[in-house]
């Protein structure tokens, strides 16, 4: 939805540098507001309330409190209901400072929805910043010497204070200078799975603007396009064309069962070559998994962006929430707790993984993704799910069992039980990235990195290579090794 920026003291030269610098993740309007020491810069994406009602910084109607959001609620008119708000503007972020003079540093708690703010109380000038627990909205901060530095990317970060970048944490309540307790979000309990699920993409869909949904064919990406279609929304789907690839295939074989407008997103040698630069300054990271993942989402957001659009619904985090893993049938054998155990585990750290890919791929194309599996009430409810109905050594579904059923009311059948395939062979993008790195090489002089820097940094083919030398002229003093980066919580080793 936007990029936000804040520094304490205020350096007026950073905070037009940031405004530039998160053009792409807020194309429709930008600014910059200082109280006291604290400044703050916004560059906006609208998606709720015209331009002018819902420009940021959102000031609340006391003048007391203002801030600089990067999210989406979706839960503002229950809050305004059940807490007799009265708003100032359109904007999501309205909500947001009211509900925080009347609750306090908790207010976190009864969000619904992914965000990253900056807050400042101007009684007494203090400054609170706060991100949500599954980490859907980036955000990273500079904490050196007298200064404080927040930033919804590390490129808008000042290069000489990139040393001491580190990934906010996910959950984090920080008020001036001190981390409060994280936010615990309210779960409301549905008895039904599909309700539940039927309630979330509902609340995701945006009212004032066109949107659609990332589309691969498998069972997740596929039941969110079924259960919108079914609420009377009609929308484009989209789904890469590299010439081949399963995905394609199932994709087009949806599409057609609900009736949907598919675009097929081609992809060849030149535009990933073109992309690559744009994709690492955007990701902030050199690692191949995050690179492959991040290209397929520039290019589908991409697309949907000169389409007029500028929301996404994408399917990340069901496996996490559901069972989706091959692995955690194994974990099941030592036992039902240690599997669900790993899935928690993994749920928490999308963070460092597919939300870091997603969000930042897709606001390097002025698009916002919504992932409707991470909404907190899935999340809480599916905790409550029985193991046998998520991974069962038994069934024949094997893994995502509960979501399978469901899928199979609204899919053909072998949509509903089709396998996971990771991005790299479902799409064919892997063997097209590493062909046109292979190709390209010599024009990165990749030959000239350092033996230190292959080993510190842990390069494993040419497309790390080039990603990894324009991440050092984009970002030279960020990290001398990896072991630095994961400290710092700038990268994670994954799968896609």
């Amino acid at each position: 939805m936007c990029g936000i920026f804040a520094c304490k003291p205020f350096n007026n030269n950073w905070l037009k540098e940031s405004v530039i610098k998160h053009q792409e993740r807020g194309p429709d309007q930008k600014a910059i507001h200082f109280f006291q020491d604290i400044g703050v810069s916004v560059n906006r994406l609208a998606i709720t309330g015209n331009l002018e009602d819902g420009s940021q910084p959102v000031f609340s109607n006391s003048k007391n409190t203002f801030c600089v959001f990067n999210g989406a609620l979706y839960n503002t008119e229950e809050l305004k209901k059940r807490f007799s708000l009265t708003v100032s503007s359109t904007n999501e972020a309205a909500v947001l400072v009211e509900l925080y003079e009347l609750k306090g540093e908790k207010f976190t708690n009864y969000l619904r929805g992914m965000f990253s703010v900056i807050l400042v109380d101007k009684r007494d000038g203090s400054l609170l910043v706060a991100r949500d627990m599954f980490g859907v909205k980036p955000l990273y901060w500079v904490n050196w010497e007298d200064t404080v530095i927040f930033s919804s990317s590390l490129n808008a970060i000042p290069a000489k204070l990139l040393p001491y970048a580190e990934a906010f944490p996910p959950g984090g309540v920080w008020v001036n200078n001190t981390f409060k307790a994280r936010v615990k979000p309210e779960i409301v309990q549905f008895r039904s799975l599909e309700k539940l699920l039927v309630n979330a993409v509902s609340s995701h869909i945006p009212l004032e603007v066109k949107w659609g949904c990332s589309l691969s064919g498998g069972v997740d990406s596929s039941l969110l396009c079924a259960i919108a279609k079914t609420m009377g929304h009609d929308f484009n789907c989209y789904t890469l064309d590299t010439g081949g690839g399963q995905d394609l295939i199932s994709a087009k074989e949806v599409a057609k069962h609900l009736e949907l407008p598919l675009k097929l997103v081609k992809v060849n040698d030149l535009k990933i070559k073109e992309a690559i630069p744009k994709v690492v300054e955007a990701l902030g990271t050199y690692q191949g998994e995050l690179l492959l993942g991040g290209l397929f989402t520039y290019f589908i957001c991409s697309e949907a962006q000169k389409d007029g659009l500028k929301v996404l619904l994408f399917g990340e985090g069901a496996d996490e929430v559901f069972g989706g893993y091959e692995k955690y049938r194994l974990f099941l054998k030592k036992s039902p707790e240690f599997s669900n155990m790993m899935m928690m585990d993994d749920l928490k750290s999308l963070w460092l993984t597919h939300n870091k890919r997603v969000d930042h791929a897709a606001m390097a194309a002025s698009m916002e993704a919504r992932v409707p599996y991470q909404d907190t009430y899935v999340t809480g409810n599916a905790r409550r799910l029985p193991m046998k109905l998520k991974v069962d050594l038994n069934h024949t579904s094997r893994n995502k069992i509960a979501l399978r059923a469901i899928a199979k009311k609204y899919l053909p059948e072998n949509i509903a039980v089709r396998r996971k395939e990771v991005i790299s062979r479902g799409t064919g993008l892997g063997v097209m990235l590493g062909r046109v790195a292979k190709n390209i090489a010599n024009d990165y002089d990749v030959q000239s990195i350092s033996e230190i820097d292959l080993k510190n940094f842990n390069i494993r083919s040419y497309a790390e290579a080039i990603a990894f030398t324009v991440w050092r002229r984009l970002f030279p003093n960020l990290a001398e090794n990896v072991q630095s980066m994961k400290e710092r919580g700038l990268l994670k080793s994954i799968s896609v």
